[in-house]
């Protein structure tokens, strides 16, 4: 070893020692501590307010889970161990946002805390049931999809779904993630049980006509199962941006710089994806559990993500998040559960968007029952640091992966959210064209 491979190696010793640290000491101002368990009662109030309390599944462990979690106490130990080896390990910005939460006293005990981790506890063990068996997917979409019939959502119907969704939140925001994201679940449905082909469009147009999909949903699968190489990718460009123009309106101009960098480099760099056999677990975990639900291995979409972008994305929209919504202890699990927070970055983005799915589906519950947890008081400035922060990591990303310098970026960043509601039609109206170019 030279003295170059010996700095390097020392560097990311040292570095590794001081983000252990850091999480320690965050894990304690929060008051999570190793040897915390579930809460029997808690859990059951969860399982309620989530709407799984009546969930039906054939999926043994999933049965034994719901069966037994209201019941006794369960360790929370190897959650929050995969969680503590997925922040070292994988994500810098959020460490260096971690150790200035503790310069300035900003993370606090509360019950809230608390509860955010057993629902952590759950969302981590349906998510990845559901990315590893086929048959407890379907039957998770199914048992969702009648509780929104419940709410007025009738998915089978764009004009009523649109309606009742905007007299429902009155968000635009809200009503885009309700239609975006089911037709992409559809996808994992119908693909993840073919072999290597893909989806016809014959069946699409079967599906369709059999009202077992609307006209939206029919369109957005006709794009994703053409012969376009990435429209995937830029539905995902889509989500970003989307997300980046509501937090560049609000004032969050910082984070949204991270935004658009993700968003470019999916385009000039976009990931190889392809469904196949495997175990979609998180890095170097031991759970037990793991082994439970992988016995029998299903098929589930690979995306060669990189991941100082993955790291990116998880910081970015942690940042978000923070700055821009409510009901935190509903909505920061979805990043931070061990599927997410410590995945390997071929599986992040299929995880992603099954525990995004999961969330709004359980964010609608809360908000049509009018309930709402507000965050910190100074949670705004809180996400401004986080975004300052993410800016950075950004601009690297740009840098190494891009080529792209710094001003270039802003210059482009700048000339996209000048006019970005132009821009997102230009993006949207994009997808749709036959030539799949943006």
């Amino acid at each position: 070893m030279n003295t170059s491979q010996l700095h390097n190696t020392t560097h990311k010793i040292n570095t590794s020692s001081k983000a252990k640290i850091i999480v320690k000491e965050a894990m304690n101002a929060l008051g999570i501590q190793k040897n915390m368990q579930t809460d029997p009662l808690t859990m059951q109030s969860i399982l309620n307010e989530l709407n799984l309390h009546d969930f039906k599944t054939t999926f043994t462990p999933i049965k034994k889970f719901l069966n037994e979690v209201v019941k006794k106490p369960m360790s929370l130990k190897p959650m929050l161990n995969s969680i503590e080896h997925g922040l070292i390990s994988k994500h810098p910005a959020i460490i260096e946002f971690l150790e200035l939460a503790l310069e300035k006293n900003w993370l606090k005990k509360g019950e809230c805390v608390k509860k955010s981790l057993q629902i952590t506890f759950i969302l981590e063990t349906i998510t990845a049931a559901m990315c590893n068996n086929h048959a407890f997917l379907i039957e998770t979409e199914n048992h969702y999809r009648s509780k929104e019939l419940e709410l007025g959502l009738d998915k089978k119907n764009i004009y009523k779904t649109v309606k009742n969704s905007w007299g429902k939140f009155h968000d635009l925001f809200k009503v885009a993630k309700i239609m975006a994201l089911d037709p992409i679940m559809i996808y994992f449905r119908l693909q993840r049980g073919l072999g290597d082909s893909l989806i016809s469009i014959p069946e699409l147009k079967k599906l369709h006509k059999e009202n077992k999909i609307n006209y939206f949903e029919y369109k957005l699968l006709y794009k994703l199962c053409d012969k376009c190489s990435d429209p995937a990718n830029k539905l995902v460009r889509i989500n970003i941006f989307e997300a980046g123009i509501t937090e560049y309106k609000r004032g969050f101009k910082m984070n949204a710089i991270s935004a658009y960098v993700l968003a470019e480099d999916l385009k000039q760099n976009p990931p190889y994806a392809i469904f196949k056999k495997r175990s979609v677990i998180p890095d170097k975990d031991p759970n037990p559990f793991y082994g439970e639900i992988t016995k029998k291995k299903d098929k589930f979409i690979n995306i060669d993500a990189d991941q100082d972008w993955v790291s990116l994305y998880i910081t970015w929209n942690l940042a978000f998040i923070l700055g821009n919504l409510n009901n935190l202890d509903l909505l920061f699990p979805k990043l931070l559960m061990p599927s997410i927070i410590n995945a390997k970055s071929n599986n992040f983005l299929g995880v992603r968007v099954v525990s995004l799915w999961l969330s709004i589906n359980h964010f609608l519950f809360r908000d049509s029952e009018g309930k709402k947890l507000f965050g910190p008081k100074n949670k705004k400035e809180m996400a401004q640091a986080w975004g300052e922060i993410n800016k950075k990591y950004a601009f690297d990303l740009a840098k190494n992966k891009m080529a792209t310098p710094k001003q270039k970026i802003l210059d482009e960043y700048r000339s996209f959210f000048t006019h970005p509601i132009y821009k997102m039609f230009l993006l949207v109206s994009g997808f749709f064209k036959r030539t799949c170019r943006f």
